[in-house]
């Protein structure tokens, strides 16, 4: 344990150097946010505390032994004679050692039952966290990578109102055009300018809500290399496999399952809290005693006594007020409760799952569709800025065109971190979600970590 906790030190260390030498990326990232999430870290503490339910629930039926000890001092006065008055005392010390066994507990063994499946929910739900903290880091990640898209196409733009308001201005210096050209560049670039600011802004948000999970602030992160991702679909592809898959290895179904199960237990524990119980007990009364006073001979102390004794007890409460009645009944309306959670739980992952795997088939044909507009609208301020300079385009034209260009720039980022997030929540859907995509998405970043992940065979080429 000793060696594994140094190597783990010496890992996060090296990590932490390798990140001020260069951009961190999804995976540098995703090791400080399980070294520092305080949400995970809540969660396995919460579970920890669960595994602990059996071992408490099993003590009832395993052997018990108390001991019990005390001492007391008592006195008496003896009158021996007409004037004469003796006062005598002993001393007793006092142990019970008592050693019990259950032989019948119905209640008991129901408890033990109900901990197993609380267990097993809990392990199921701290498996669940375990996945939503590799789909919050990523989907901060890609929320970061996003803001700096959009600053990066906010200067951009700007860069490029500058250059249409220099051009207009000369323009209308030497007479070619009309001072609403000059008008109408200025305004583009004032907003230009607002545009930055609010992205500049967005960048900073977005890296605080990164910072909540790692507790670490970050100059740059990988970006997306040649700011594209392949287009990947699902595989199996076949919506109704997954839905399949999803019903069996969905963590947050299968801890509604196991609640479901703790609650049907609880009912027979509750309804067993008036049911006998037998327990063999044996007990050993042991009792010392030392006599003191003016003259002990004229009173009988006995010096030491033992008692020893074996018994099958028997605890009956037949009528408790009506307790067992209104545990039981609150029993089964908990049941009843996890029943309709978990028959929640059961539609949502089968909707849910259903339109994630829709969503990234459309959100692949969204994206080649995106790239295409990006390409025309590219096309179309160089067109619209040569219609300028020849005056068959205005600057209103040119502004449009810059702005189209702008918005398409943003869909299709917006689309393509969209689509990442889709993949990612349907494998989380479907129970499957693990590290190892999030080292297919670092592959697509631009880093320097070694990359030793083989091509995907499905993957398509635009």
């Amino acid at each position: 344990m000793k060696n594994l906790k140094q190597v783990c030190i010496a890992l996060f260390i090296n990590m932490s150097v390798l990140t001020l030498v260069h951009a961190a990326d999804l995976l540098d990232i995703y090791m400080q946010a399980l070294e520092n999430d305080p949400e995970f870290k809540g969660e396995y503490s919460i579970f920890m505390s669960e595994t602990q339910n059996i071992p408490i629930a099993r003590s009832q039926l395993l052997p018990q032994l108390k001991i019990n000890a005390f001492t007391a001092d008592s006195s008496q006065n003896v009158n021996a004679g007409r004037f004469l008055v003796i006062r005598e005392g002993y001393r007793t010390n006092f142990i019970n050692l008592s050693a019990s066994q259950m032989i019948f507990n119905f209640k008991a063994w129901a408890e033990v039952q109900t901990a197993k499946a609380s267990v097993k929910a809990a392990n199921a739900r701290f498996n669940d966290r375990a996945q939503d903290l590799i789909i919050r880091t990523a989907m901060s990640y890609l929320d970061v990578l996003y803001a700096y898209d959009s600053l990066r196409f906010s200067e951009a733009k700007k860069r490029a109102n500058k250059r249409q308001l220099d051009q207009a201005t000369q323009r209308f210096n030497v007479g070619l055009d009309a001072i609403t050209s000059v008008y109408d560049a200025q305004a583009a670039y004032d907003q230009s300018i607002a545009d930055v600011i609010e992205a500049k802004n967005d960048v900073i948000n977005q890296s605080e809500e990164l910072r909540k999970i790692t507790n670490h602030t970050y100059g740059k992160l990988s970006p997306l290399r040649n700011h594209e991702i392949p287009l990947l679909r699902p595989e199996p592809d076949d919506i109704n496999e997954w839905v399949s898959t999803a019903l069996r290895q969905n963590y947050k179904l299968a801890a509604a399952k196991y609640r479901l199960e703790a609650t049907r237990e609880k009912i027979k524990a509750q309804a067993a809290g008036n049911w006998p119980v037998f327990d063999v007990r044996v007990e050993d009364f042991i009792t010392k005693n030392a006599s003191h006073g003016e003259d002990s001979a004229n009173f009988f102390v006995p010096r030491s006594q033992k008692i020893t004794s074996a018994k099958i007890n028997l605890t009956y409460a037949p009528i408790q007020g009506g307790l067992v009645l209104a545990q039981t009944k609150q029993a089964q309306f908990d049941y009843q409760f996890a029943s309709q959670d978990m028959e929640k739980i059961y539609r949502g992952t089968v909707t849910d799952t259903r339109i994630k795997f829709v969503t990234i088939n459309n959100g692949i044909s969204k994206v080649e569709a995106d790239r295409k507009t990006l390409f025309t609208q590219t096309e179309s301020v160089k067109s619209t800025e040569a219609g300028f300079f020849v005056g068959t385009r205005n600057m209103v034209d040119v502004v449009n065109a810059q702005q189209n260009l702008f918005l398409a720039q943003q869909q299709l980022a917006q689309d393509q971190y969209g689509l990442i997030k889709t993949i990612l929540q349907l494998k989380y859907l479907a129970g499957t979600l693990s590290v190892n995509d999030l080292e297919e998405i670092n592959s697509w970043l631009v880093t320097e970590r070694i990359n030793s992940r083989p091509p995907r065979l499905s993957e398509e080429t635009h």
